[in-house]
């Protein structure tokens, strides 16, 4: 079986997308399967060795011109610009990074048809990318599509961006739609790393399959005495980050590790910075895991039963996602101004105190592992084909 691979592209950091479609490629090479990428080489990009991967257009915010968005991306970085912006929907999420301007939208689907060309594929697999299930349509190949609640038109929507897309649609004589989120529902199939206790869908060509991640993770009991921080793009000043947890845990013996690619890597004491840590170490040994409630992140401390504390900002997914970590009682929920040292510390230690948090995620943690993982996922590819 061959497959093609499509993860969304943006210039801006976000690591999901990148991090399941590597998984599932390295699961489809090791159960025999050919393999090819059509990625954007953004900021999130990881390449796969011996996997070739396909030419993309990275997308520019708002569609403007790429020098420009550079400078608009590091302008809003600075001033913090995106904690007080509100996202209501995912299309507003296609349209703030570009991925539904005109300009861009054409080229995505010219190149995955370039792509969906050459290597042949038997099923493409679109990771959140509207324009990789729209090539695939024009191509007549099946289409498996990543999903989540939110992204469902019924629970937040923008039509009023979809105006590109609409034009393309129309020009390429594909069915009408009142939203991009639509497209979704073109999809042969849609994945969902979760459960339907945390993201109720139903539908006939909906799968659900806990995290990709579980068959790489051991559980195993060991000392708690770290920190995991990642705060994706959009919510907090990672300096401000920085700040409140060196004052909160510079003089404990917590070691405190901050992913994010917005400042330079450095370790103080036990302050530790870079781009990203090999979490598969460091979550055994955690005991509160702070983060911006990303699917990825939320199912991340779930799936080693680790307690998190999430601020979601404005960002209508990332509060669906931390309301159901607070439903499961496996975690709190917090707005920016309450990301303070004094605060932080003060829900770690009722962490330490209360062990209501750990079991809840454990519990959940055990629910979660038995859909399979990415080895569903490969599973229900092949029988698709």
């Amino acid at each position: 079986m061959r497959v093609l691979i499509a993860p969304m592209s943006a210039m801006s950091e976000t690591s999901g997308p990148i991090s399941r479609s590597v998984a599932l490629c390295h699961k489809l090479i090791e159960k025999g399967h050919e393999v090819a990428f059509c990625s954007a080489k953004d900021v999130n990009f990881r390449s796969v060795e011996n996997v070739k991967n396909y030419y993309a257009p990275v997308p520019s915010p708002f569609g403007t011109p790429m020098f420009i968005g550079k400078k608009m991306l590091k302008m809003v970085q600075l001033l913090g610009v995106q904690k007080n912006k509100k996202v209501n929907s995912f299309e507003q999420v296609l349209h703030f990074v570009g991925a539904i301007s005109k300009k861009h939208f054409y080229k995505d689907v010219l190149y995955i048809r370039r792509a969906i060309q050459d290597f042949q594929p038997d099923i493409v697999y679109a990771e959140a990318r509207i324009s990789a299930i729209v090539a695939s349509k024009l191509a007549g190949v099946k289409v498996v599509s990543g999903y989540s609640y939110p992204l469902q038109k019924s629970f937040a929507s923008n039509p009023e961006y979809s105006t590109n897309v609409k034009r393309f649609l129309q020009e390429n004589k594909l069915p009408q739609i009142d939203s991009v989120l639509d497209i979704f529902d073109w999809a042969d199939l849609k994945v969902i790393p979760s459960s339907y206790e945390l993201e109720p869908i139903d539908g006939k060509n909906i799968v659900f399959t806990g995290p990709f991640l579980t068959s790489n993770i051991e559980f195993v009991e060991k000392p708690k005495n770290k920190i995991i921080v990642y705060m994706g793009f959009g919510t907090i000043n990672p300096k401000i980050v920085i700040d409140n947890l060196t004052k909160a845990f510079e003089e404990t013996n917590f070691q405190v590790y901050i992913a994010t690619g917005q400042v330079k890597p450095y370790k103080k004491n036990n302050i530790n910075v870079n781009k990203r840590f090999d979490f598969s170490e460091l979550m055994p040994e955690a005991i509160a895991y702070i983060n911006h409630g990303g699917q990825n992140s939320i199912m991340t401390g779930l799936m080693y039963g680790v307690p998190q504390i999430i601020y979601p900002g404005n960002v209508f997914e990332r509060r669906y996602n931390a309301n159901s970590i607070v439903n499961l009682k496996a975690g709190v929920s917090l707005e920016e101004t309450g990301f303070n040292n004094e605060t932080i510390k003060k829900i770690v230690n009722d962490f330490i105190d209360n062990p209501t948090y750990v079991n809840n995620a454990k519990k959940a943690r055990e629910q979660l592992i038995n859909f399979g993982g990415v080895n569903k996922v490969v599973k229900v590819i092949e029988d698709l084909i």
